[in-house]
């Protein structure tokens, strides 16, 4: 494992410091987890996650065995987090970032490969993975005792290809975005049914494992893969969008009980600019408003929670993670910055040789 100083000083020789501290509100002592990617793109690559503060200082990083995707923090535990495999990769790791250690390995079941998502339960008892069961060709979301991650149960996710799931304020409901798109790590980053996907926003009960309820949109070749959840239990998802590049269509959806999913309203230039393309969502319940970043589009945009209006856009160069920390929407990009993403004079801090992955977890230290 690899400590601060161990990692400031690598094989890269890149130091990793922030050029410039962020700027936050609120005196909680939180850290930030993503993963990330060091060296030149191929043979030389390394892959790492890592946790930094609110000063812009990396407190520790990680070797993973290959990419990672996303994270969880752990509710009963500060300091650590879940890190998943990216896509069709087979390793779940729980990281000690007090310490820089990783403290559990666990591998996929043979036959199933992670998504790069999951949550732990409101008790952090559980951990929920969602995960890829290829060889009988259904997407699950795998119940795992938190003290060793051993496999508690199997629940069938209503759909193929599921993605980012989320709590719902009720702690026993489990939201799912389900993209629709089949996959099999024999052709590891190649989408197998275009013509035949069917995405879903999936609602499932913890306590019986069953679906309880499901809603589509018309448009199958929109695959809804990131969520969030406000509060009051409003769900907003982000959207990718698999059919041809000349179609402009509406890439974010949102959903609190009523019998449809809705599009968040924006006019035509607002979706084309995002190049059909999103990646994280993150719900500010202070503000009332939700950031949504498109690395494709190198833009940020910003939306009113209850109306579900179009705000504002924020540029930033392949911006992906996002998360609130202090109650500050916090975003990462591919090219090392780090964003407040309410600072008016838009300071970037930058880590050096590094490239954030797509996705931002908030930790307590």
């Amino acid at each position: 494992m690899l400590n601060r100083r161990q990692f400031l000083l690598g094989a890269s020789g890149a130091v990793a410091l922030a050029s410039v501290p962020l700027v936050f509100n609120g005196q909680s002592q939180q850290w930030l987890v993503s993963a990330f990617s060091k060296g030149q793109k191929g043979n030389g690559q390394r892959h790492f996650a890592g946790a930094f503060n609110q000063n812009g200082q990396l407190i520790n990083a990680v070797e993973l065995p290959a990419r990672g995707h996303g994270s969880a923090a752990h509710p009963t535990k500060p300091g650590h987090a879940i890190m998943f495999a990216r896509r069709p990769g087979t390793f779940l790791l729980e990281v000690d970032f007090i310490n820089g250690a990783i403290t559990q390995h666990v591998t996929a079941s043979q036959g199933s490969h992670f998504f790069g998502h999951g949550i732990f339960s409101k008790d952090g008892k559980q951990l929920f993975s969602i995960e890829n069961n290829f060889e009988q060709g259904r997407g699950e979301v795998v119940v795992r005792d938190s003290n060793n991650y051993q496999i508690i149960d199997r629940y069938d996710c209503g759909g193929v290809g599921p993605h980012e799931c989320r709590l719902m304020p009720d702690g026993n409901t489990l939201v799912i975005a389900n993209g629709g798109i089949k996959t099999h790590p024999n052709w590891p980053r190649k989408k197998l049914n275009l013509d035949t996907m069917s995405p879903a926003l999936t609602y499932l009960d913890l306590s019986s494992g069953q679906v309880i309820d499901e809603f589509k949109l018309d448009n199958h070749q929109l695959s809804i893969r990131h969520l969030d959840v406000s509060a009051q239990g409003k769900v907003v998802a982000g959207l990718q969008y698999q059919g041809p590049k000349s179609d402009n269509v509406p890439l974010a959806i949102s959903h609190h009980g009523q019998a449809q999913l809705s599009f968040l309203k924006a006019d035509d230039v607002v979706w084309r600019s995002l190049n059909q393309y999103t990646a994280s969502v993150c719900i500010d319940n202070v503000q009332q408003q939700v950031a949504i970043s498109s690395p494709r589009g190198d833009l940020i945009t910003l939306w009113d929670l209850n109306g579900d209006q179009f705000i504002r856009t924020i540029k930033m160069r392949d911006v992906a993670g996002l998360s609130l920390a202090n109650q500050q929407v916090i975003a990462t990009n591919g090219k090392g910055q780090v964003l407040n993403v309410r600072d008016s004079q838009r300071q970037f801090t930058h880590f050096n040789d590094i490239r954030w992955d797509n996705h931002l977890t908030t930790i307590q230290s």
